[in-house]
């Protein structure tokens, strides 16, 4: 059985291209800090990565920090804007849990930023909030995801931006879904990024740190990436993800099999509720539920039929209870046992769409337009 993938949100294949480039490093043997000729052979690597992740997100390479995924990159914006005396912090209710996480950890109040029906959050709530900001709660701070990993809405980043900083806050951008499928332009403070999401190796992520930002290191030890994140630079990894950065240019051609697929799910599915639909979303994404299934069970089923797909941000799968995304957006009652996403990346072509539709019959056991669902 030749299986299809699609969980590219989760992690999208090693592109080819990265691999040879990290083959190329692993014959690189010396140490990145070091002065003599190996080091600088592998210093180079890692700095010519730099230079096109940079590119990629539209900043300037010195202000970006080579880090172990997307996680830590949040995680170190936040920590950074604590320490700085960011005590209370908003939090987009459609932002991922590294963020939300880590500013409840590191001992913030929280207050979650509210969106509307489609999952776009709530600009009017976010003006408010900051025009009444008590100065003894420390400077604004807030997060906001670029698009949101399970259904794929695109949120209004430049305005969230122009709110915050004319607050005199911080904003942090997770941009880790929105790196290699759209156009990066943000003037934020923090922004977030993750090689495994665009075909580059798992491992691997970035932090933009603007100039003015505080910054404050989580990873203590050596002088290493400017003495902001202490620790061995993983050389293939990074070389990798340069690599993969260079050739994920945008997935316009992905909107037409997504958007094939949810019209046959729309036609055999009447009571279907796709997610996001009035919003503006990534063009290879679709977060949808049926009313009479648990996700869990019609993702088991689609496995067995060779398909590859997740019921929501990889973080939390496995878990079979109401996305807290589709909570956040007030539609708990229609998915009470979660929902599907797909996402869609460079391995997937227009045929893919039929063979999935295929296999969504076979577990749904649509016959002659009538649902029987599977027991």
């Amino acid at each position: 059985m030749t299986r299809l993938y699609l969980d590219h949100n989760a992690t999208s294949p090693l592109r080819p291209e990265a691999r040879a480039a990290m083959l190329n490093a692993f014959d690189v043997i010396g140490n990145p800090v070091s002065l003599h000729s190996h080091g600088r052979d592998a210093r180079k690597i890692v700095e010519d990565a730099r230079d096109v992740v940079a590119y990629a997100m539209g900043v300037c390479a010195q202000d970006l920090i080579f880090t172990g995924c997307g996680t830590e990159s949040d995680n170190t914006a936040i920590h950074s804007a604590y320490k700085a005396g960011c005590k209370r912090m908003l939090i987009a209710e459609m932002d991922h849990p590294a963020t939300l996480n880590a500013a409840q950890g590191c001992g913030a109040v929280v207050e979650k930023i509210p969106c509307n029906e489609h999952g776009q959050t709530n600009m009017a709530w976010l003006k408010n909030r900051l025009e009444t900001w008590d100065v003894a709660a420390g400077r604004p701070f807030v997060s906001v995801t670029a698009a949101n990993s399970e259904t794929g809405v695109i949120q209004d980043v430049a305005t969230a931006t122009e709110l915050t900083h004319a607050a005199g806050g911080l904003i942090l951008v997770d941009a880790v879904q929105v790196m290699g499928k759209l156009p990066m332009d943000y003037d934020a403070d923090y922004i977030s990024v993750s090689a495994h999401k665009i075909g580059g190796p798992q491992g691997v992520g970035a932090l933009y740190v603007s100039a003015d930002a505080p910054f404050t290191s989580m990873m203590l030890g050596g002088g290493q990436e400017k003495r902001r994140r202490a620790g061995t630079s993983n050389v293939a990894g990074i070389a990798g993800f340069g690599a993969a950065a260079k050739v994920a240019t945008g997935m316009s051609d992905l909107e037409v099999i997504r958007d094939s697929i949810e019209a046959g799910l729309t036609e055999m599915e009447p009571g279907i509720k796709i997610f996001g639909q009035g919003a503006a979303r990534l063009p290879n994404t679709s977060f949808f539920a049926v009313p009479d299934k648990a996700s869990q069970t019609l993702l088991m089923g689609l496995d067995l039929e060779g398909v590859s797909i997740s019921t929501g941000t990889a973080c939390s799968s496995g878990v079979s209870k109401t996305s807290r995304v589709v909570n956040a957006m007030g539609h708990g009652d229609i998915a009470p046992n979660g929902a599907i996403r797909m996402s869609l990346g460079y391995t997937n072509k227009p045929a893919d769409a039929d063979t999935f539709l295929s296999a969504w019959a076979k577990v749904r056991r649509i016959k002659a337009n009538k649902i029987e669902a599977a027991e």
